[in-house]
């Protein structure tokens, strides 16, 4: 049976939306999560969703976009477990 609330120790599925087009080839390092980027004339933005092994993970994640100067519009989270 799957637990269908967020802890601090579970896997689980994010989408992370940020400004700016983040490089494809950046994937590993940010623990392997899937990276889609849109070019609209106006905004470009990138978007993360991958598995990661806890909040942990998604902390560091987060500080690497922090530390590149990528802003973060949102944070979700797609699936406990």
């Amino acid at each position: 049976m799957r637990n269908n609330r967020a802890t601090m120790n579970c896997p689980a599925v994010y989408r992370v939306r940020v400004q700016g087009s983040i490089p494809l080839d950046w994937s590993p390092r940010l623990m392997g999560m899937n990276i889609t980027t849109s070019n609209d004339a106006d905004n470009d933005q990138s978007t993360l969703v991958g598995r990661l092994p806890d909040q942990a993970a998604l902390s560091g994640v987060l500080n690497t976009l922090y530390d590149t100067q990528f802003p973060v519009l949102s944070v979700e989270c797609l699936e406990v477990g």
